[in-house]
């Protein structure tokens, strides 16, 4: 497993420098904070919304919230990535059955671009990893070419089904690695 070296490690999240040079801090969402969820939300636009959820949605209903904020450190694991203490993105997976995990990303507009969806989706597939999984699937918006690009890259295969791409395959860990793999299952350890 190979890492890129983080800007520092701390206890409780792992700093990761941007594309553009700025440093990031990525740390564990925590079982029921809804706070840095509703800030990403708050942060997309209608468009980006739509590609996220691949519904029109210009407010996430209370049960919706519910089920973004029930993680754990197994099943259901979510990730938030923050600059200047900002919420500005999250990245997740569900488990789908005992091999195979769904992956989600979203990342407010203003910092599209910097290189957090790639972060964030080699986070949360290493952690995938980590926790025994060997599968990956997603259903992305076709529109939503940044996304097809970094599914790609973990093992996805994507296919038209009912106007959206929906695929599933081995997983694999980006290389080069956008994270320190070892730093993120240091701050897991430290969670637990």
């Amino acid at each position: 497993m190979s890492a890129q070296p983080a800007a520092q490690i701390w206890p409780d999240h792992v700093e990761v420098t941007l594309d553009d040079g700025q440093v990031a801090a990525l740390r564990p969402l925590r079982a029921g904070e809804s706070e840095p969820v509703l800030e990403v939300f708050a942060g997309m636009s209608e468009l980006s919304r739509a590609r996220r959820y691949l519904t029109g949605m210009p407010y996430l209903p209370d049960r919706v919230l519910q089920r973004l904020t029930e993680v754990g450190h197994r099943d259901h694991v979510a990730w938030l990535v923050t600059i200047d203490a900002e919420p500005v993105g999250i990245g997740r997976y569900a488990a789908y059955d005992r091999r195979t995990v769904d992956v989600a990303l979203e990342v407010v507009d203003h910092w599209h671009g910097q290189g957090l969806g790639g972060i964030l989706l080699d986070t949360v597939v290493t952690l995938a990893w980590a926790n025994g999984f060997s599968a990956v699937a997603a259903t992305v918006d076709p529109a939503n070419h940044a996304s097809v690009r970094l599914l790609r890259r973990v093992g996805l295969t994507l296919q038209v089904v009912d106007g959206v791409l929906e695929g599933q395959g081995t997983l694999h860990l980006p290389d080069p690695a956008r994270v320190d793999r070892c730093a993120l299952l240091g701050v897991v350890a430290e969670a637990q």
